[in-house]
């Protein structure tokens, strides 16, 4: 449950790509790199309909909290270098690689469309909404992750990830305060008593 947990975030109107809609989701890219922080609540919903609710911190460049709520024990820090997720009944953490997690896309210094990752699908969605999907060049067929964005004013909504094996984990934000202060301890991780560490 906790690995499931960490790769935790298209038809009518499908753009054909290929570099020519750059300019078209710039100005997402422009939102993802002005925003600063965002804190909220938000609605986890796995490929068999289950359902989690939690609240959620981000401070960019690099860090997130994803606190689960009750019956979940589940809680998820990405501090800049890993992304860490604790299971607190346990009092068990894995560790992974935050530049190997979808996490990644948002939580970057400088979001780019581009480079290293491709934008494979752009979908109109209900009239004010926009939906991107990105792969990474490099590991085409890991998954991809789709970040659904408001288009006016143009904000984050949710972010579904489908891993290499099909599985989607959907991720919808609610009650979003954007650019406030957060507490910088948000984004530590206490020492556990069993650490599992994985590159």
């Amino acid at each position: 449950m906790m690995k499931k947990a960490i790769y935790f975030l298209m038809t009518l109107g499908f753009i054909s790509l290929k570099g020519t809609a750059l300019p078209e989701v710039r100005r997402f890219e422009n939102y993802l790199n002005n925003l600063k922080t965002l804190s909220g609540d938000f609605t986890q919903i796995n490929s068999k309909g289950q359902t989690v609710t939690g609240t959620i911190q981000i401070a960019r460049p690099g860090k997130m909290r994803l606190t689960y709520n009750p019956p979940s024990s589940l809680l998820i820090v990405a501090d800049g270098k890993w992304l860490i997720t604790k299971d607190r009944e346990a009092d068990q953490v894995d560790y992974v690689s935050l530049e190997n997690t979808p996490a990644a896309f948002i939580l970057r210094p400088h979001v780019r469309f581009s480079g290293d990752v491709e934008i494979t699908n752009i979908v109109p969605k209900n009239g004010n909404m926009t939906e991107i999907s990105l792969i990474r060049k490099e590991e085409p067929d890991a998954g991809y992750i789709t970040l659904v964005f408001q288009d006016n004013p143009v904000a984050l909504k949710e972010w579904s990830i489908v891993d290499g094996q099909g599985v989607e984990t959907r991720v919808i934000l609610s009650s979003i305060k954007s650019n406030i202060a957060l507490p910088a301890q948000l984004f530590v991780i206490e020492s556990p008593n069993l650490i599992q560490q994985i590159f």
